[in-house]
């Protein structure tokens, strides 16, 4: 069943590009585009900037009930069935069809979208389970908020640093071929 899935396109996370090089390297691992990863961090860092200012300077939290369950939506699709599925990602990649892409390694971009789905789910069940509207959300949205702006202004991807560090103190499997990080900042020699 998950075989025939694939083969639709599902559960299929990245691309393998054969024959790709990356950084003179071979890049024989799933890969997704950083451009259009970035355009969509920039997408969701608008719409989240829009929803924490509202709340900060307003005190008003409707924009980030309505904006955290879109962003659980969109991580909800990017960790477990690829961009393909992602709204914020398909947006983003109309954004930056006529550009070269820029690929680098899926596998961190998955762990780092899951630190974002995390952060989603904490703030569905801080506002929806236990009513809290506040304080606590605006540093879980400030957090997340951070974490697109390095991403989409400077390319600095934190959750994919996060991911070579554990890889390096042996917390994460070291996976076969070590994938490429944006810029080839976190490569693992």
């Amino acid at each position: 069943m998950l075989a025939k899935l694939k083969s639709f396109g599902l559960f299929q996370y990245g691309r393998v590009i054969p024959g790709l090089m990356i950084h003179g390297k071979a890049a024989p691992y799933p890969v997704l585009n950083e451009r259009a990863i970035r355009a969509g961090a920039g997408i969701m860092f608008v719409l989240g900037f829009f929803a924490f200012f509202q709340a900060y300077y307003l005190q008003e939290f409707i924009f980030i009930q309505v904006f955290v369950l879109i962003f659980f939506f969109d991580f909800l699709m990017k960790v477990v069935v690829g961009t393909r599925f992602s709204p914020v990602s398909q947006l983003a990649n109309l954004i930056v069809a006529k550009q070269a892409p820029d690929y680098v390694g899926a596998i961190q971009k998955r762990f780092a979208w899951s630190i974002g789905l995390v952060l989603a789910l904490s703030m569905i069940v801080m506002i929806f389970g236990f009513g809290i509207i506040g304080l606590p959300n605006l540093i879980v949205c400030g957090i997340c908020l951070t974490f697109m702006f390095l991403e989409t202004s400077f390319g600095i991807c934190v959750g994919c640093k996060i991911y070579n560090y554990l890889m390096s103190v042996g917390a994460i499997a070291t996976p076969e071929f070590k994938p490429v990080c944006p810029g080839n900042v976190c490569a693992i020699e």
